[in-house]
């Protein structure tokens, strides 16, 4: 996987992941913090993969 092409979308895809479980787990109401760790856990993500893969 190219991290330059995909990161942004690998970032989003988490974003995604983490606010639909927390709206399940909030019982049907949005839920920031959830959103924002999933956001924050996705440019994580990309971040390691890159140094990783050492780009």
């Amino acid at each position: 996987m190219r991290t330059r092409q995909f990161g942004g979308m690998l970032v989003f895809g988490v974003f995604v992941a983490a606010s639909a479980l927390g709206y399940e787990l909030n019982d049907g109401t949005p839920s920031v913090p959830w959103g924002v760790s999933g956001a924050v856990a996705g440019l994580l993500l990309v971040l390691l993969i890159r140094r990783v893969r050492g780009r």
